[in-house]
């Protein structure tokens, strides 16, 4: 539309919608602007970006419109929006996006961006039918600072020394661990950044159909499973080259495994993998069901890092409390020694403070309690009882000579970060029972 600009200023909001012409951009706005559910869109679009939601999906019913957003990894149930307005809703968000909104059943993609308070937000819009109706889904993208190395995921300063030894050490393996969803990519990268990548020769074997984004300084190499290959397919070739560092992106089974092993034995590599585990005694356990050459691994395994996530309660509305000496001595933590503990104000509608006031909704969190996550580190050294038990079999004997050797667990790890105030005891106990 000639004379209209690509993008409209509307306060505090600034369009960009979808389009491959500037023309195009142009007739899309001026549409949105005109339709009725527009006010109501720019609301949930400033709700989203407030409440740091990187994702929040609307399910469609003939009663109305289910909400939910995740906000730091945690879903969160919001209030129904009823069916007139959410069509409305839909109508603009889908336009703005690229997308046909008459079109119900089948997947469609589209993004739009908008300036928001200065800053410039990328929101991408997936829909589906579905039994019920249909299904959105908004992802918005906040461009935060990538957590790539242990320093952003907020490991302790003495965990950080430990693992440096481990990691430039000459031989053996070094294995990675964390569920699916919950840093399982993280603190791979995490661990192969904290490497000197600069005086070594790093490589990482990936499957071709599951390459992730690269790290620096280090050399990928992909293998095609649907034509019969896997990480050993070249290993000639690759060993003709010199490397210090293997990395193998993840262990199939226990005959990779024992090659791993016996590569960083015969060839005087350090070798790193990752596998699941919800802490380093699980992942080991699920290493060994793999059923390898017992007494190699125990040679060869150098240790383990696994990595939960939790959430940092809110440092501006968090809530000190005077522990009692019997939840400090639940915690392993000597009576004195902490005065106060934290736990998260979660903000209720309606709540009256001590003046008959309603309470309202903290500015930064916006009533969650939380702001931000921190990796849960635990890094397990193999010592010699460990190796021995291992190489014996006895591996139902492990998580007690492991306790036995002075290892400092996932549940310790984490009641430090809840007597500095990081997070609370509620976060705690909902990611590790879980």
């Amino acid at each position: 539309m000639s004379g209209v600009p690509d993008s409209y200023q509307v306060m505090p909001l600034e369009f960009e919608a979808a389009g491959q012409t500037g023309e195009e951009r142009a007739q899309r706005l001026q549409t949105v602007l005109e339709a009725p559910g527009f006010p109501s869109s720019c609301v949930m679009l400033i709700d989203l970006i407030r409440r740091r939601a990187d994702v929040a999906v609307f399910d469609f019913t003939t009663q109305g419109v289910a909400i939910r957003y995740q906000i730091d990894g945690l879903w969160h149930p919001m209030a129904t929006m009823d069916l007139a307005n959410g069509e409305m809703m839909l109508v603009v968000v889908k336009h703005l996006a690229g997308m046909n909104y008459e079109e119900r059943q089948a997947r469609q993609n589209g993004s739009f961006r908008l300036l928001y308070d200065g800053v410039k937000y990328k929101f991408r819009i997936v829909s589906q039918g579905v039994q019920a109706g249909e299904r959105i889904g908004v992802y918005v993208d906040f461009k935060r600072p990538p957590l790539e190395t242990v320093d952003d995921l907020g490991m302790r300063g003495s965990m950080k020394a430990e693992l440096s030894a481990m990691v430039e050490a000459d031989k053996g393996l070094l294995l990675t661990a964390a569920m699916p969803g919950e840093g399982y990519t993280t603190v791979w990268r995490g661990v192969l950044n904290a490497c000197d990548r600069f005086t070594r020769d790093f490589y990482v074997l990936e499957e071709k159909s599951r390459v992730e984004p690269e790290v620096i300084n280090v050399t990928g190499i992909t293998y095609d499973e649907k034509a019969g290959q896997n990480a050993f397919s070249d290993m000639r070739a690759l060993l003709l080259r010199e490397p210090q560092v293997v990395a193998f992106a993840e262990i199939p089974n226990g005959k990779l495994l024992n090659a791993i092993v016996e590569l960083a034995e015969n060839e005087n590599l350090m070798t790193f993998s990752r596998l699941h585990g919800k802490n380093a005694v699980d992942a080991l356990l699920r290493l060994l069901a793999m059923k390898p050459d017992l007494p190699k691994v125990a040679e060869q395994l150098s240790g383990i890092l696994s990595m939960r996530v939790l959430r940092k309660l809110c440092p501006s509305c968090r809530l000190g409390f005077a522990p009692d000496e019997r939840l400090l001595a639940s915690l392993g933590i000597p009576p004195g020694r902490i005065k106060q503990l934290y736990k998260a104000f979660v903000y209720v509608p309606g709540q009256l403070d001590p003046k008959g006031k309603e309470i309202p909704p903290c500015p930064k969190c916006m009533g969650t309690g939380y702001f931000g996550r921190i990796g849960l580190f635990e890094l397990l050294k193999t010592t010699k009882p460990i190796r021995k038990t291992i190489a014996s079999g006895k591996l139902a004997e492990l998580p007690k000579v492991i306790a036995e050797s002075g290892h400092i667990s996932m549940r310790e790890e984490a009641i430090l970060l809840v007597a500095q105030g990081t997070t609370s005891l509620d976060e705690v106990q909902r990611v590790l029972n879980k």
